[in-house]
């Protein structure tokens, strides 16, 4: 008699490497994170050297730092491929950046910074790698494919 056989698991298919453009576009992520949470900081010290505002300076500060975390974080999972982390920072940098656009020199430097950083994700090389590492899951639509 013979044995049944069990299925043989299945050995994950090897990754490709990281293209280019998502290592460039985590490094620009990461440079945003590192601006916005300077700025972040910026507003605490701000509020603790000055008397005046100190409350409203150190919520905005704590606001900026939990900007500056969620990129950080969203970073390593674009690394890793995952599509929600494309999307989680592509409406963090259009919601923060938009406006930092019209809010003087120096804040036009970080709000195009973080528009150039979404552009980067929504680049042909960059949808490629998404389609390759996070696929999308066929919807039906009343019954069709």
């Amino acid at each position: 008699m013979t044995e049944p056989r069990s299925p043989k698991p299945r050995s994950p298919k090897p990754r490709s490497p990281l293209p280019g453009i998502i290592k460039a576009a985590a490094a620009a992520w990461l440079a945003a994170a590192v601006l916005v949470a300077v700025a972040g900081g910026s507003f605490i010290v701000s509020a603790r050297t000055q008397h005046r505002d100190g409350a409203a300076l150190t919520g905005l500060g704590l606001v900026v730092l939990a900007v500056a975390f969620v990129i950080g974080f969203y970073v390593f999972r674009l690394r890793a491929g995952k599509r929600s982390a494309r999307e989680t920072l592509t409406t963090v940098g259009l919601i923060v950046g938009v406006p930092l656009l019209f809010r003087g020199p120096a804040l036009i430097a970080v709000g195009a910074l973080l528009l150039l950083c979404v552009v980067l994700l929504w680049l042909p090389q960059s949808s490629r790698f998404f389609q390759e590492r996070d696929p999308r899951a066929r919807r039906r639509f009343l019954g069709r494919r």
